[in-house]
């Protein structure tokens, strides 16, 4: 199951939600960032957008950091992720594979919002809550807390590095005729073997 996909489509005519509402102004924010791009979100830049003024924006939202962080829960959100930290696996290598794909989907789906996620610290919420219950879903697969941390930690590093150098070059400009597997490189239909590459390591290292 992909993402849920609420922003419209890219060159669609962006519509003013209403009534104002942290949700809203949520949403609004990620459908910006997915049009206009990341470094042009500010909090006047979206308030435009709504059509009201930046300081009617506070009263749902504190600043640009509440902003982001609540930004960060509605990704998560749209994402697969809570689901399966729920769901029972017959293993750790079974869950991890599902927990991480479900990661690539949703910087697929949103990969201009992404990189709040995958750069946002582990210890602030609402990330580090997320990590806990990923954590703790882990074990119960039968890893100790240790190794929960320690192949959570190593897996969120590849997807992080690998979905964020497809994210920040996709669109852009290159030798298209370049060696083939200089392109793989950046291909995100290599991500998954690379995934399970890293999984039979962590299984043969914890074995």
């Amino acid at each position: 199951m992909s993402p849920r996909q609420v922003a419209a489509e890219p060159g669609a005519q962006l519509d003013s939600p209403a009534p104002l509402s942290r949700d809203a102004i949520t949403h609004a924010a990620i459908e910006f960032i997915e049009h206009r791009g990341l470094e042009r979100l500010t909090m006047r830049a979206l308030a435009q957008q709504l059509g009201c003024g930046t300081m009617s924006l506070y009263r749902y939202v504190a600043n640009r950091d509440d902003l982001v962080g609540a930004i960060i829960e509605e990704l998560v959100d749209r994402s697969d992720l809570p689901e399966l930290a729920r769901r029972r696996f017959k293993n750790w290598q079974e869950m991890s594979v599902a927990a991480i794909l479900a990661y690539k989907d949703l910087a697929v789906a949103y990969p201009g919002s992404f990189e709040l996620l995958a750069l946002a610290p582990y210890d602030a919420e609402p990330v580090s809550s997320h990590i806990e219950r990923m954590a703790t879903a882990l074990q119960g697969t039968g890893l100790t807390e240790r190794q929960a941390y320690e192949v959570l930690g190593g897996l969120d590093a590849y997807a992080t590095g690998y979905l964020l150098v497809w994210a920040r070059a996709r669109g852009a400009s290159g030798d298209a005729s370049g060696p083939a597997a200089l392109r793989k490189i950046r291909d995100i239909d290599e991500f998954e073997r690379g995934l399970r590459v890293f999984v039979a390591g962590y299984e043969a290292t914890l074995r």
